[in-house]
């Protein structure tokens, strides 16, 4: 058997090596996603997602209240702040949660045609949960941000999400779309937290 030579072995591994370094590692990001109830096509808030280095800060903003988590993916801890009216609440919880679901399955859906969002091509996973609750993920495996966590369910996935749909064993599906994506800069004070005009919840 005629032995390879070392300098075909890494020509046979460059189109790996390449395939590799497409997905792009992006350090600061801000996304907005609109959030939508499929079976009435109704837009019921917004989600903010800000990524800067091991820090991210996500916040969703509906009619009735404006929830902001804020973690730095070093850490065991976050902190989440709730604005309801005129009442303000904050709480340190560990993160990720310790009675968090476990992933039972992930599969890739074949689908005819590519998704473009934003001007990505998304390709398409589901995701089932222990508890029921089923994720259809669109993700372009063009890019990941630092913090790919900013949805626990994102862990595994290997790109940035950019449409979700959550499907609860019973109630509403609920869509989340990227309506933007912005690489510029984000200053710190962007995850200051004014301690002082929330009730500390234990």
């Amino acid at each position: 058997m005629k032995r390879i030579p070392p300098i075909f072995i890494v020509y046979m591994l460059l189109p790996l090596f390449s395939l590799k370094a497409q997905t792009k590692n992006i350090g600061e990001c801000a996304l907005q996603y609109s959030i939508v109830k499929l079976d009435t096509k109704d837009t019921v808030g917004v989600k903010w997602v800000y990524v800067k280095g091991d820090q991210c800060k996500t916040t969703i903003h509906t009619p009735q209240l404006i929830q902001t988590l804020y973690f730095n993916a070093q850490s065991s801890t976050a902190t989440i702040t709730k604005d309801i009216g005129e009442s303000h609440f904050i709480q340190e919880v560990v993160y990720p949660p310790i009675g968090q679901p476990s992933l039972v399955s992930m599969k890739e859906i074949i689908s005819d045609s590519l998704v473009q969002l934003l001007g990505f091509t998304c390709k398409q996973i589901e995701l089932k949960w222990s508890d029921g609750v089923v994720y259809q993920i669109w993700y372009t495996p063009e890019m990941m941000t630092t913090v790919s966590s900013f949805e626990l369910a994102f862990k595994e996935v290997g790109g940035l999400v950019l449409c979700y749909n959550v499907i609860p064993v019973s109630g509403n599906t609920i869509q989340y779309k990227a309506t933007s994506i912005d690489f510029s800069p984000i200053v710190l004070s962007q995850f200051n937290i004014n301690k002082e005009q929330y009730q500390i919840i234990e």
